[in-house]
């Protein structure tokens, strides 16, 4: 993980294009990500608005082409998270020993909503989505400023 967080670093120093000074790499790309959030853009209206800045800028620019490439530089940061699927009545997880029950333990409720048309793969009522913590603590201590605000004086 602290080799790509490194990468991740550099990159924030590159520019977005040579002469630029406004923006880097790393800027822009987390600029169009909040939008995309704030917004609740989906990643083919992200890859557009992505295509029409590349069109714009000059040749030799180092935006990033599509949401699955930013995705990637993002990946060392640990921001990953791991889905989980619950019971829509929120009485039990489908978690460890529980992962392959198909109904709640607790209220019956089906795990998975019913299949329309040809589609094979199961969709879960509900979905947990845990982030792990230890990946985050890394990165806050990495920094030699952020560290000392979370020790004991």
């Amino acid at each position: 993980m602290q080799l790509g967080f490194f990468y991740l670093l550099k990159d924030s120093d590159e520019p977005l294009r040579n002469g630029c000074i406004n923006h880097s790499k790393s800027s822009v790309v987390a600029q169009v990500f909040t939008i995309k959030l704030d917004h609740r853009l989906s990643e083919a209206e992200y890859d557009k608005i992505i295509e029409w800045a590349r069109s714009i800028l000059p040749k030799g620019n180092r935006l990033k082409e599509n949401f699955y490439a930013v995705k990637s530089m993002m990946k060392p940061l640990g921001l990953g998270y791991q889905k989980i699927d619950m019971c829509p009545n929120f009485c039990m997880l489908y978690y460890l020993e529980n992962a392959e029950m198909t109904e709640c333990m607790i209220c019956g409720h089906s795990r998975y909503k019913p299949r329309t048309g040809k589609g094979k793969t199961l969709v879960a009522y509900k979905k947990l989505r845990y982030f792990p913590i230890t990946c985050r603590l890394q990165r806050l201590f990495m920094s030699p400023r952020t560290a000392e605000h979370m020790t004991w004086h």
